[in-house]
Parts: C-alpha cells; sequence; structure tokens
C-alpha cells in the first residue's frame, strides 16, 4: 500500500530516454514523460550560464505545494550579453486555473506590467508536476520549443528561455524537498526536423537572497486566498507521513530556499496559519 498522501505512479508516466523517441508520432501520448540529456553526453557546452535567486525558488515550491492540480508561472530577470548570464530574479505565479484561457489572458497582462515596472525582462517559465517527476513531457518540449523561438525575437541576437519543472509530491523524492529540474530544448539535427527537441538539462548557480522581499510575500498571500476552499487544495493537516503533515511536508521543503536574514520567520508563521485555516 501506498504511504499516505502519496498517490500511486500511474505506468503512463514512466520516463523514457530521449534516443527512443525517434521521429514525431501522433499515437504518442504528450503527457509521456522524457529524460533529460547532458551537454557533456553529446559533446557540447551550455550555451549560456544561469543564476537563480533563492526567492524564486522559495515562490514557486510555495505555489506548487498549494494544490493537487498543475501550477504555472513565469520567470523575471535578466539577460546578459556580454558575459552570456542568465539571472532569474522574480517568480510570476498565474492565479488562473489552466483551463481558463480568458483570465490566463488578464494574469499574463498583468504580469508583464510588473516585470516592466521592475525593469526585469521575461526569461522564462515554470510549472508543477504535483504527483510525477520534474521530467519534461513531449508536450512540455514542444512549448519550452516555441517559448524560446518567441523570446529569441527578432535581431537582438540570442536569448535563451528557462524552463523549470517542480515536482513536490513525487513518491520518488528522497526527502521532502521538492525536485525542482531546469531545462532548455536543443532544436533537434537540421537533417530530422520531424524529430522531437532535446530536452537538455541545465547547470544552475543558485544564490541565497539576503532577505525576503515584500513583493514574494504577498504573491504568497495572494496564493492563498485564491486557491482558499478549491476542492483540489491540499488539505494541509492530513498525513502526508507517519510523522509528518503536509503542512510540515512544505515547511521542511521550503527551508532549503529561505535567505540568509531569518527575521522573516513570524511571517511565514502568519502565511502557514493562514493555510492551516483555508484548508
Amino acid at each position: 500500500p501506498t504511504p499516505p498522501g502519496k498517490r500511486p505512479e500511474s505506468k503512463a508516466r514512466t520516463p523514457i530516454r530521449y534516443g527512443t523517441l525517434g521521429s514525431r508520432d501522433a499515437a504518442r501520448s504528450p503527457q509521456t514523460l522524457v529524460e533529460v540529456t547532458s551537454f557533456a553526453a553529446i559533446n557540447k557546452f551550455q550555451p549560456f550560464n544561469v543564476a537563480i535567486s533563492s526567492n524564486v525558488l522559495l515562490l514557486l515550491d510555495f505555489h506548487s505545494h498549494l494544490t493537487r492540480s498543475e501550477v504555472v508561472g513565469y520567470l523575471g530577470g535578466r539577460w546578459d550579453t556580454n558575459t552570456q548570464l542568465l539571472t532569474v530574479l522574480r517568480a510570476f505565479p498565474c492565479r488562473s486555473r489552466l483551463g481558463d484561457a480568458e483570465a490566463a489572458g488578464a494574469v499574463e497582462e498583468e504580469i508583464c506590467q510588473s516585470l516592466y515596472l521592475r525593469g526585469l525582462s521575461l526569461v522564462g517559465w515554470y510549472h508543477s508536476h504535483p504527483f510525477g517527476p520534474a521530467l519534461p513531457s513531449l508536450h512540455d518540449i514542444d512549448k519550452q520549443m516555441d517559448y524560446q523561438l518567441k523570446l529569441q525575437g527578432s535581431g537582438n541576437g540570442f536569448q535563451p528561455c528557462l524552463a523549470l519543472i517542480c515536482g513536490p509530491y513525487y513518491a520518488g523524492n528522497p526527502g521532502v524537498e521538492s525536485r525542482i529540474a531546469p531545462f532548455w530544448v536543443m532544436p533537434p539535427p537540421e537533417q530530422r526536423p520531424n524529430d522531437y527537441g532535446i530536452p537538455m538539462d541545465v547547470e544552475v548557480a543558485y544564490i541565497q537572497d539576503g532577505f525576503l522581499t515584500n513583493d514574494v510575500l504577498q504573491e504568497m498571500t495572494l496564493l492563498v486566498e485564491f486557491y482558499r476552499g478549491a476542492p483540489d487544495l491540499v488539505k494541509f493537516q492530513e498525513q502526508w507521513s507517519q510523522d509528518q503533515t503536509y503542512l510540515d511536508k512544505l515547511k521542511g521543503s521550503l527551508a532549503s530556499r529561505t535567505p540568509k536574514d531569518q527575521s522573516f520567520t513570524h511571517i511565514l508563521e502568519q502565511i502557514y496559519g493562514l493555510l492551516r485555516h483555508s484548508s
């Protein structure tokens, strides 16, 4: 029997190696998960460097824990053409449902405004696989390829777009910490235009922020409000494992992503209190 709160994984979600995919096949499920390939394995260098601030991980990990459904958000930051460094500074959670196109449009517009006001560029996106591994599906790979082409834009040279996948409740995670996995898609070789893009593992430097910003705290509070009373809201008082509730699990996962300054702890406790009452 599976431990309480952990769902048995369906067989369909067993990841496959990219090399076994072959050409595009309409019969293949777009939800098929694909293992990522390292640049070293194909004798290539990663074409850009990435640094991600801990507040980004804290917020997207928090977002991913709240619901049993997939969540999505955008990543704001800066791209320095001289150093080829992509710095991810801020996560922008989408407070909308995946199927709600109308709301999604409004939310995206708001996020664009928010980026602009902070002098940040759109540098990527994140989404969650609540109970599955943090590996891209064929659908994710195609979506990421689209984003990469969009962000590359016209004439202003190369600008990378980073994808992050968060797997908060995957039974295969070693401990309470979510796996947050960055990936980037390499186009298939020119002589094989009908192949899928190749999902590449991206090496990242993680930078611990000095303190928790009001921005992040406000986003956390708004997220709790957004999912309050939703049928797919995680029930945080329930047992995640024999000795831990879902709330303990969330706290444990966020612990490694907190800033240096610990004076914010009481504010986080208030947010956890809101979660206790809303689920």
